[in-house]
């Protein structure tokens, strides 16, 4: 005969086994198997579709670094949120703070092709720093504080090297996306060239992991200019990828000059 356990322990072991049960119910559901498009197919997907929020997985090669924006913000050290400057502060209005401190976030407009087409891939703080190896307020620093702020470095070695990298993009859709104010493809994720994923994928989106993305503030590389404005395609970094991909190793590259015109999907 099995051993009877006292009735508070049972019914514990009841609550645990439903949770576990219920757990998995949800990741199932919530399951969604992400399909590969090529950039022609993602330019007009969002000209074509209904407006939706939805991943595809594109691989392409990195052709250039777009500094119209620059490829930084200045962002909360504690929240990530763009800061407001003030005239001789920082003020972060999630954290309720007058006298932020402030740290540089990454946010970066890749211009990339396949053999199909061209497109601009955003990516934020997060994916950037893993695909780098190093944080943007490590690759550069703030010059000054408030409305005089400024950064010093126009563009980091560790970005002009991803330019001539093949990569296989994880990116997400919104609703913004399908507007005519739509300019990029924001990243979610990356798989370096020697560790690309597979064509079909099958990821888990559970409930409260998926933030709402803040409004980045470019900073303007010229040392005798301010920060620039606020991108129009707005994004915070993705949560941190626990897939545990390798980063890769950089090699030495230049940032594609010329005029990639922003991507044909755009609707005027």
């Amino acid at each position: 005969m099995g051993e009877i356990l006292p009735p508070g322990i049972f019914i514990k072991t009841i609550a645990r086994s439903w949770i576990r049960a219920h757990i998995l119910f949800i990741k199932v559901v919530h399951a969604q198997k992400i399909e590969p498009m090529t950039v022609s197919e993602l330019n007009q997907f969002v000209i074509t579709a209904e407006s939706q929020i939805i991943e595809f997985l594109c691989t392409a090669k990195v052709t250039g670094i777009d500094q119209a924006d620059g490829w930084c913000y200045i962002g909360c050290s504690v929240c990530s949120k763009k800061l407001l400057r003030e005239t001789s502060s920082f003020t972060c209005v999630p954290c309720n703070l007058t006298n932020a401190v402030a740290a540089l976030r990454y946010r970066v407009t890749l211009s990339v092709s396949d053999s199909t087409d061209t497109a601009f891939f955003l990516g934020f703080d997060i994916e950037m720093a893993k695909l780098t190896n190093i944080l943007a307020s490590e690759a550069s620093q703030i010059v000054g504080i408030g409305a005089d702020a400024r950064v010093d470095t126009e563009l980091p070695q560790a970005l002009a090297e991803l330019v001539g990298k093949t990569y296989t993009f994880q990116l997400k859709l919104k609703d913004f996306s399908f507007t005519s104010k739509h300019q990029t493809f924001t990243i979610s994720r990356i798989f370096p060239e020697r560790a690309l994923s597979p064509l079909s994928a099958f990821v888990v989106q559970e409930s409260g992991n998926n933030p709402d993305e803040p409004v980045a503030e470019a900073v303007a590389p010229d040392t005798s200019a301010r920060i620039g404005t606020t991108c129009n395609d707005t994004g915070e970094p993705s949560a941190p990828d626990a897939s545990g991909s390798e980063l890769p190793t950089s090699t030495t590259g230049q940032v594609a000059s010329g005029g990639n015109e922003r991507k044909k999907a755009r609707v005027e």
